[in-house]
């Protein structure tokens, strides 16, 4: 495809956040060079994300939406599943040898998104990555989305478009060309153009290879393209800067967060958390013989109404804000957040830390305290006298035994299992070796 100079773009050689939101933020695309080799994301955590994400592909239940996309030339599968890596593969490099030997000459493009969501560890390098940037730009108010990108896909299932978000693109295996307009290239009234042939006059491009980061902003146009076919890895992160709509706070405020499902089907929460599912949804008699409507709203609105009574009662919308607040902020900007993992044992004699660079949030409500880490939150009812003092231990960086930490009351011991086990599900906790 024809290439063109990208008269806009920005190279820096250093992450520097703090010249760059001043320069560049909003403005022109930016082509960080080699500043990040192996970040945030390194490629055996990329696959062992992408087999996560393969596994809740497979449990989804009929009619419920899917976090994957394949495409095989560009047909979307309508079951993505056996395209999709396995853990047979053993590695991203298993994976595109088994995709390569299987299609041929047949390209294939492998789309994931809330990518962060699915596995801790690359959620937290991801999270401590783009910190810093925050502190200059802000943080992301409804989070920053994630989507995996894989293939030899000649260029993006979509075709050219123009997101609402700010975009990082970090390519992680292979090289990766993005093509750009300044303006929508085309008149007529559709939001994407797969075939753009007849626009590349009009388009600058721009490559990058692992260890760099590629940056642009919303109101670009843009598409990613094959680089001599070669088979390309690469994360983009979404900032959200345009469009942006209420409703996402107020659907966070009613229903928890933390489920990849919001991302794909933003009423997936609304409709599947609170509501019974033996609501009729159909009314009788809601009209009678002279078409006068009832007094009575029909079951499925009034269980919709006290709902929406109960949840935005002052007390409880008050309670519902600060415990969202501080999730939100121990989040860093990406939810949905990757889920707890088991309760695990925790043995007397297990010396234990909080987790390296983390500290949990906390906030007085009316009748409690809340509590936060990871993106999870917790709440206990009263003083919160045990879990603070122990909270105060370890933010000091204390080691302690967790036999020691028991010592006390049944109502002491009570409290101190359920915050360390919480801890530990939120992988806020370490256990150290003697």
């Amino acid at each position: 495809m024809t290439q063109s100079p990208a008269p806009d773009l920005h190279v820096r050689e250093s992450l520097d956040w703090a010249a760059f939101v001043r320069d560049d933020w909003d403005r022109r695309p930016v082509l960080f060079k080699g500043v990040a080799p192996g970040r945030p994301f390194a490629l055996d955590e990329v696959f062992r994300s992408a087999l996560a994400a393969t596994r809740r592909s497979r449990r989804r239940l009929p009619g419920e939406p899917d976090n994957s996309l394949v495409t095989l030339d560009r047909l979307q599968q309508l079951d993505p599943s056996p395209w999709m890596p396995r853990l047979e593969d053993g590695s991203m490099l298993g994976y595109r040898q088994r995709m390569l030997g299987t299609l041929g000459e047949r390209r294939y493009a492998l789309v994931i998104s809330a990518f962060h969501s699915y596995r801790f560890a690359l959620w937290r390098s991801e999270r401590a990555f783009f910190a810093p940037l925050w502190r200059h730009a802000g943080l992301p108010i409804t989070g920053a989305i994630t989507t995996l990108f894989h293939g030899n896909y000649e260029s993006t299932p979509v075709g050219v478009h123009r997101d609402r978000f700010a975009t990082f693109m970090i390519p992680v295996e292979g090289r990766k060309r993005m093509r750009f307009w300044t303006a929508k290239p085309w008149a007529d009234a559709v939001s994407t153009l797969p075939d753009y042939r007849g626009h590349l006059a009009g388009s600058f491009v721009v490559e990058a290879e692992p260890g760099d980061v590629l940056y642009w902003p919303a109101d670009y146009y843009h598409v990613g393209e094959s680089i001599g076919g070669g088979v390309t890895t690469s994360v983009n992160l979404g900032v959200p800067r345009t469009e942006h709509r209420p409703v996402y706070e107020l659907e966070d405020l009613l229903v928890d967060i933390g489920q990849a499902d919001a991302l794909i089907d933003p009423s997936a929460q609304l409709l599947r958390a609170l509501m019974r599912d033996d609501v009729p949804v159909s009314a009788r008699d809601a009209v009678d013989a002279d078409g006068v409507l009832a007094d009575a709203l029909p079951l499925a609105l009034a269980q919709a109404w006290r709902l929406t009574a109960q949840l935005t009662a002052p007390r409880a919308l008050a309670a519902r804000i600060g415990a969202l607040s501080l999730q939100r902020l121990s989040a860093g900007g990406f939810e949905p957040v990757p889920p707890r993992r088991r309760t695990r044992a925790l043995p007397p004699a297990q010396r234990i830390a909080l987790t390296s660079g983390e500290r949990v949030l906390q906030r007085r409500d009316r009748d409690g305290w809340q509590f936060a880490i990871n993106g999870h939150g917790l709440r206990v009812q009263g003083d919160a006298t045990a879990e603070r003092a122990l909270l105060a231990r370890l933010h000091d960086g204390e080691t302690a035994r967790v036999g020691e930490l028991l010592r006390g009351t049944a109502a002491h011991r009570s409290a101190v299992v359920a915050l360390l086990d919480w801890l530990d599900q939120c992988h806020g906790l370490r256990r150290l070796r003697d």
